[in-house]
């Protein structure tokens, strides 16, 4: 399905280097969809332009006068502003890439970067920013309620439906409603892996996640040879569905899901 990208998107640069501001509108010169880039030079005139309210997309540098770029983006997390951030900076230390998480930012980038840094987390944000409609696919109405619970957590803008069975899945995808289904192996009737082949055999493009709480590598091997994205055992959390999606649509990972300074707070304990 299309996604649907904003009309246009407002973009904070706050960096206290002319030629870093150059940079950026150089990189984003040629961008398919409309934008605007404005400008802070120093982390009190970024603090205030976050709390506006009207910023979709920052990339905001450690390190400038007045107040540190971490300090505000604290300010306004702590105000409510939910903006997509990416921090910046020459030194990256896992003290920084922690507190950087715990600010809900989404990459950090150690200069120099590319051009193609800026591109992935532009290419990330529109596809956050659309909705994905997701279809829950467990015989355990327990399960597939956590699982709701889980996805609201996501960075993607997911929208559930719930079904009990593998017929019942194949009936509702073919309606054409849904862009990922999360789909458990073990079922009643048929079960994951037949509903997997039917699905693709039905549409080419369906994006399926198996998901089980066994852990079989044989299992594992021939799902992703019959067309699935991923598999993924439970307990997981947010930040896995946050992984799989990436890879569902072509998306670069952030450097912040290094899993070496990964902390999830919220998981799913249920087993099916």
């Amino acid at each position: 399905m299309q996604a649907e990208i904003p009309s246009k998107t407002r973009i904070l640069i706050a960096d206290d280097s002319s030629t870093i501001h150059g940079f950026f509108a150089s990189a984003l010169a040629g961008w398919p969809r409309p934008i605007e880039l404005v400008s802070a030079h120093d982390g009190r005139q970024c603090m205030d332009m976050l709390e506006a309210g009207d910023i979709d997309l920052a990339f905001i540098d450690i390190n400038m006068p007045e107040m540190s770029g971490m300090e505000a983006v604290s300010v306004a997390r702590y105000h409510g502003i939910k903006t997509f951030v990416t921090l910046m900076s020459v030194r990256a230390t896992e003290a920084r890439f922690e507190f950087a998480r715990r600010l809900q930012a989404y990459e950090y980038l150690v200069k120099p970067f590319s051009a193609a840094d800026i591109e992935n987390v532009m290419r990330t944000y529109e596809r956050v920013s659309a909705p994905t409609r997701a279809l829950i696919v467990d015989d355990s109405t327990t399960v597939r309620r956590m699982i709701c619970k889980i996805t609201a957590a996501s960075i993607f803008r997911i929208t559930t439906e719930e079904v009990g069975d593998g017929r019942s899945a194949i009936e509702t995808f073919a309606r054409g409603k849904h862009d990922i289904v999360f789909l458990d192996c073990n079922m009643p009737g048929i079960n994951g892996l037949q509903t997997l082949a039917e699905l693709r055999a039905a549409n080419p493009s369906a994006r399926v996640i198996m998901i089980s709480s066994e852990r079989n590598e044989e299992r594992v091997y021939n799902a992703m040879a019959l067309g699935a994205v991923d598999f993924v055992y439970k307990p997981f959390g947010a930040a896995d569905v946050d992984r799989v999606l990436h890879k569902a649509y072509g998306l670069a990972l952030p450097g912040l899901t290094a899993p070496k300074f990964h902390v999830e707070p919220q998981t799913l304990q249920a087993s099916a």
